[in-house]
């Protein structure tokens, strides 16, 4: 294989890494030794000549692809996804370093266009569509310069045609992202369709937004913070200050040392003990039992809330929601679930895209018959506590009176935790490896740690609580007064239940630092990147709203901006009449066609003016036609090569 054709395989394969990272499902740990051998491939190559290096190369080749086959097909899912996407980059690597004179690169180019696919579904944000623009403009190319390699003409003028080649490839590329970008904006498009991968990757999608149906603490893989809107909420008073913060899903009660299990009718014996019960109402609607006693019509709230996503079929909703009410138009049915959430259900086909769906708060949730309930929500598994919990929760009791109640108790463990504990997203530096070193403050923890620590020093105390999982609602819409909350709001707080059967939201996460959308940049990068990821939800959240507006910008284009559009179209023209003057022919050409006319001649397939000149010579042409033919071939040649050669004229 020609060298010129080398670096933009390793460049490809760069790239490929590249997109396998910005999936954040890899750990880098495990991308480190993929990248060394990418970068090293052009002096590793020079090996491929020597039998114990091919054999050396391959077995360790086998070795890693079974301990990820055997990984793969004995862990969960999520784990496939993982050992999947490092089997791609390994195998990518693999046929860049085994590229050779006798083989041709064309798996290359096959692996590194389905690496490039793959990861779309896990990786759609910026990073990923910076990647894919630089893929592209490096992809076109090496397919160019493959081709070439196997032409003579390019081996006998290489400078030429890798000139060429990049100026060829530069205007094909870009050409096709024009058109891209034209038919993103005029054809519709579907963006809540789930697609031939959506259920397949449903797991994958829950994990993505935070709300997967068993949470582990020791999860250490980098989070991506999808923009993706989950839903918005607008507040039939107008005021956004009168959303409440936390939204639930579901709730966790049984820990086992490293991961919560959801709250199950199983464990307390009836389905709805730990929650009043939701009763549906003639017109559809579900209410609590009694919840209009002892609520005044100050504290009653009512929410219009508009679901962007209902792939994971779960209605995100205050603590205290005593009413909910589907609008008329939405084919909806409503299921409480044990877990202490409400899943929607089509009653016919599927969910419409964005149901609207008017959710009442009133007074605080209270649970029938409380005893049942606080033996189970105390209980902490054999093993998995660290000691630090049992000191910590001893150290912090000692400061309170002797007759605290539960909520002095839990409020001093939650104010503990926000002033001395750092919050920090996983896969960063400094981010704790369990939750012992983040109880003793040698790492920092996202929300699920301080969330579990304070839950564990509170069942260590006997206050019964649960870990609740949802959304943090606090990004406002600056033209309208709703709020947004998206997949990057995903959040982990408790949920206290007193001596007099009521729950209460006691969050342990520091507000400052979870509140990921009001952060203001530190750095000129950081701006930076705030700008892109800004843009950057502007194309994945193009609607039929923004083509409407799009379209209308450009309808209104020649009444409001009429000389850009004349400089535009002149632009145009310009660049079509240069284009056409550069591939018109010179006047000798058009000169020696009138005179092959006028000596009623024609050439033949692949016959010179010289030939054509020696077979006039030879017929019946008038001298006088003959003598312009001359002096037309002459000229011709002289255009050409610069000069005729010393002949003797016929």
């Amino acid at each position: 294989m020609k060298d010129r054709l080398f670096p933009l395989l390793v460049a490809l394969c760069l790239l490929d890494l590249g997109f396998v990272h910005a999936t954040a499902v890899v750990d880098t740990m495990f991308l480190w030794p993929l990248w060394a051998l990418t970068a090293g491939a052009p002096w590793l190559r020079h090996l491929q000549r020597h039998r114990l290096h091919r054999i050396g190369w391959n077995s360790f080749v086998l070795v890693v692809f079974a301990l990820l086959v055997h990984h793969a097909t004995t862990t969960g899912l999520l784990h496939m996804l993982e050992d999947g996407l490092v089997l791609a980059a390994l195998c990518q690597v693999h046929l860049l370093n085994n590229v050779g004179e006798r083989q041709r690169p064309d798996l290359v180019f096959f692996n590194s266009f389905l690496i490039a696919f793959v990861t779309s579904f896990f990786a759609p944000d910026v990073v990923w569509s910076v990647l894919f623009i630089a893929h592209a403009f490096v992809l076109v190319p090496g397919l160019q310069r493959n081709c070439l390699a196997r032409h003579p003409a390019a081996a006998a003028a290489p400078r030429l045609a890798t000139t060429r080649l990049w100026r060829d490839g530069f205007v094909q590329t870009s050409a096709i992202g024009i058109v891209t970008a034209f038919l993103f904006v005029l054809i519709p498009r579907d963006w809540n369709r789930q697609g031939w991968l959506g259920e397949a990757l449903a797991n994958g999608h829950e994990f993505s937004t935070g709300l997967a149906e068993r949470i582990e603490i020791g999860n250490e893989h980098t989070l991506r913070l999808g923009e993706e809107v989950a839903f918005t909420i607008a507040p039939a008073s107008g005021r956004v200050d009168d959303v409440p913060t936390h939204w639930r899903a579901l709730a966790f009660t049984r820990f086992d040392g490293s991961a919560w299990d959801p709250q199950n009718a199983n464990q307390f014996g009836s389905r709805f003990a730990t929650d009043r019960l939701f009763e549906r109402q003639r017109d559809g609607s579900m209410r609590r039992d009694g919840d209009e006693a002892g609520t005044s019509a100050a504290a009653a709230q009512q929410f219009e809330v508009r679901l962007a996503d209902v792939g994971s079929d779960r209605l995100p909703m205050p603590l205290r929601t005593t009413g909910i009410r589907v609008e008329a138009a939405a084919e909806l049915l409503f299921d409480p679930r044990s877990d202490g959430g409400v899943r929607l259900l089509a009653r016919n086909g599927a969910p419409p895209a964005r149901p609207a769906v008017w959710i009442t708060t009133g007074k605080e949730s209270r649970v029938a018959d409380a005893n049942r309930v606080r033996l189970h929500l105390t209980q902490l598994p054999e093993r998995g506590v660290p000691d630090v919990v049992r000191t910590l929760a001893q150290h912090l009791r000692a400061a309170l009176p002797a007759d605290a109640d539960e909520w002095m108790i839990a409020s001093a463990c939650r104010d503990w935790l926000q002033n001395e504990r750092r919050y920090q997203l996983p896969g960063g530096p400094g981010f704790a490896r369990n939750l012992g070193e983040f109880l003793l403050g040698s790492g920092a923890g996202h929300c699920e740690y301080f969330a579990t620590a304070l839950a564990l020093l509170l069942r260590v105390q006997d206050v019964p609580c649960r870990l609740v999982g949802g959304y943090l609602a606090h990004e406002t819409d600056p033209n309208t007064p709703t709020v947004i909350v998206r997949a990057k709001h995903a959040h982990a707080w408790v949920e206290v239940l007193a001596d007099d059967g009521s729950w209460h939201t006691c969050d342990a996460t520091p507000a400052a630092d979870v509140a990921f959308g009001n952060t203001a940049p530190d750095s000129v990068w950081a701006a930076f990147s705030q700008k892109l990821d800004e843009l950057w939800r502007g194309v994945t959240g193009f609607d039929q709203a923004a083509r409407a507006r799009w379209l209308g910008t450009l309808a209104q284009l020649p009444t409001q901006h009429p000389m850009l559009l004349a400089s535009v179209l002149a632009a145009g023209i310009a660049l079509v009449y240069l284009r056409r003057r550069r591939q018109r022919p010179l006047p000798s050409i058009h000169e020696l066609q009138r005179a092959v006319r006028a000596a009623g001649l024609s050439l033949k397939n692949g016959e010179t003016p010289r030939e054509l000149l020696v077979r006039a010579a030879n017929g019946a042409v008038a001298p006088a036609a003959l003598a312009r033919l001359q002096s037309a071939a002459f000229a011709h040649e002289r255009h050409r090569y610069a000069g005729p050669p010393a002949i003797d004229r016929p």
